[in-house]
């Protein structure tokens, strides 16, 4: 994973972009889909343009289009390098005589997402006003910990351990609990509050999502009595003062219940489960096609786990989280850490499935 950023920075990051960031609702008939060419090259770049203005369409707008539109993905690409003018005709008759409603998110001049006009808005500098209050009893004792956090183009992560939620798992293995927060404003997840845990003796971190609460961006149409530009600031966030109040309960009930308690019985359960991988080329073979790992992500979990020596399922949920640390793109690299959690946590047939996989 890349290296992170601060909560000073992220604070940064995020407050530049509300400067150059707006939502729109269009209607399908108004917005004109084109591509131009780039430079002498035989590269393509999809465009759409309403309101008078140009905006380039980025990878997941591009895809949010074609899944709207019901045009497979796969022939979507091929036509914007192969037959541009094809793509654009067909992309412009389905806007223009199948009209429908959507949110249109721009930043700066690009277009980075294509959604749904119930689409509720709450940005990451939302995410971040509602945190930081529940996060303060902490920080004035100064048992907070800000780890690297990450604005991608399509989360934000904000991550943090508190030191004194701290539990052993194994001799002289300690592991720190915090949470991570987790928001997408292009469409791509909920607003999620979850339980965060660093393995210090490797720095390892694992996500347990399946303990996290979340909020999902759905709301009513945002098209009731509204024109066609939307005014975020105020009108939204209005409507977002029970939801901040509702994460700034999750945050305070992780903290006071019985979730880490709970995550740690799950690394030591792990840890004392003796049945062991006794193939591991086949297992990890069965695993990428369960977990949906790459071949590189399988080849470096199988050479993490051999490194390490520990054959276990704690090993091998490892040996996973290990392997996220290598990958430079930071929504797959947690991805892995999820992953990492989930493997923890299969039962005991699933398990003895990849230990005896021949």
């Amino acid at each position: 994973m890349r290296p992170g950023s601060n909560l000073g920075e992220i604070e940064q990051i995020v407050r530049g972009e509300l400067e150059i960031k707006n939502d729109f609702n269009a209607d399908s008939r108004d917005i004109e889909f084109g591509i131009k060419s780039v430079g002498e090259t035989n590269f393509f770049q999809p465009t759409i343009s309403f309101d008078g203005q140009d905006y380039e369409a980025g990878e997941l707008m591009q895809t949010q289009i074609a899944n709207k539109l019901n045009v497979p993905k796969k022939y979507f690409d091929r036509m914007v390098s192969e037959a541009p003018e094809l793509c654009q005709t067909n992309v412009n008759h389905w806007l223009h005589n199948d009209p429908k409603r959507y949110m249109v998110r721009t930043l700066g001049t690009k277009a980075r997402a294509f959604l749904s006009d119930r689409y509720e808005v709450i940005d990451n500098w939302d995410v971040l006003k509602a945190v930081m209050p529940a996060l303060k009893p902490f920080k004035e004792k100064d048992d907070l910990v800000f780890e690297q956090s990450h604005v991608t183009d399509n989360n934000l992560y904000l991550r943090f351990t508190v030191p004194s939620y701290a539990q052993e798992i194994g001799v002289d293995d300690i592991m720190h609990y915090g949470l991570q927060i987790k928001n997408s404003e292009v469409g791509l997840g909920s607003v999620e509050v979850a339980p965060f845990a660093k393995r210090l003796v490797c720095l390892n971190g694992m996500v347990a999502t399946d303990f996290g609460q979340n909020k999902k961006h759905l709301g009513k149409s945002q098209w009731d009595g509204v024109d066609r530009s939307i005014l975020r600031q105020e009108t939204i966030r209005q409507g977002n003062k029970a939801w901040i109040m509702t994460v700034q309960d999750s945050v305070d009930s992780m903290f006071n219940g019985t979730t880490f308690e709970q995550i740690t019985d799950s690394f030591i359960n792990s840890r004392n489960n003796t049945v062991e991988i006794e193939r591991p080329k086949k297992a990890i073979e069965l695993l990428q096609k369960e977990y949906d790992f790459s071949e590189f992500e399988g080849d470096s979990i199988l050479e993490n786990l051999l490194s390490e020596g520990d054959k276990s399922q704690f090993g091998l949920a490892n040996a996973i989280t290990r392997t996220a640390t290598d990958i430079p793109n930071v929504d797959r690299s947690i991805k892995l850490e999820e992953k990492g959690w989930k493997l923890m946590n299969i039962k005991h047939d699933e398990w003895n499935s990849l230990a005896f996989a021949s």
